[in-house]
């Protein structure tokens, strides 16, 4: 074991091992075969968001963070179930990025679901299939999620809709979300928007910094 050590220590002083993995990476970027990869500029570096193939129907997300050129993070760890999960936009404020991924059906273990009990909708809810929003808020410096929520809507039967992002802003009082909904987007109360027309829906939600309520959401076909 002696002999290991001092080994894998003479590679790391003469360049023999990769040196950009920091404690809290479980990935290397770079060196990841990705789908789907997505550059987001932020004020402080670049966050570099990107899906890995892991079976004909299996997707995971990747999430990378850059600072001067350099990996602060890569993480492959958010969601590693059968569910079909991919990372799609980010915005970031001082501290922390905030990363919108796609999800088609709620699971056990390895989910986006450790994330978000807290959070303003706590998990994908009844039934699976339909698309839906998770958003993460992520620190910068090792890329743990401090909070999440879930975002989707709600057929008439109670089980999940549909959610599809089209855009993400943070402001000083919250996170925006653009999207469009299928019958029926929820209400900041959890409750479902009475829509007239087909689906999908024009759908927005403002939510609070720490992703544990929505300060307004709005349909304007629903009331």
């Amino acid at each position: 074991m002696k002999r290991n050590r001092i080994i894998v220590a003479v590679l790391a002083l003469s360049g023999g091992l990769s040196t950009t993995l920091n404690a809290a990476s479980t990935c290397d970027f770079a060196a990841t075969k990705t789908k789907l990869s997505k550059e987001t500029p932020i004020a402080t570096g670049m966050v570099k968001l990107a899906t890995v193939q892991v079976t004909a129907k299996d997707q995971n997300p990747i999430v990378a963070y850059f600072d001067t050129g350099k990996q602060v993070f890569c993480r492959n760890d958010y969601d590693t179930t059968a569910t079909d999960a991919r990372a799609i936009a980010a915005t970031a404020d001082r501290d922390h990025i905030f990363v919108v991924f796609s999800v088609d059906g709620g699971a056990t273990g390895n989910s986006f679901a450790r994330y978000t009990k807290g959070g303003w909708l706590p998990d994908y809810g009844k039934g699976g299939g339909p698309k839906v929003l998770v958003l993460l808020k992520i620190r910068k410096t090792d890329g743990e999620p401090v909070a999440g929520t879930y975002i989707t809507a709600r057929k008439g039967d109670g089980k999940t809709n549909s959610v599809i992002l089209k855009g993400i802003n943070f402001t000083g009082g919250g996170i925006e979300i653009s999207a469009e909904a299928w019958y029926s987007p929820l209400k900041a109360d959890k409750s479902a928007f009475v829509c007239t027309g087909k689906s999908p829906f024009a759908y927005s939600v403002k939510l609070s910094p720490d992703l544990k309520s929505a300060l307004s959401t709005a349909a304007p076909q629903c009331k």
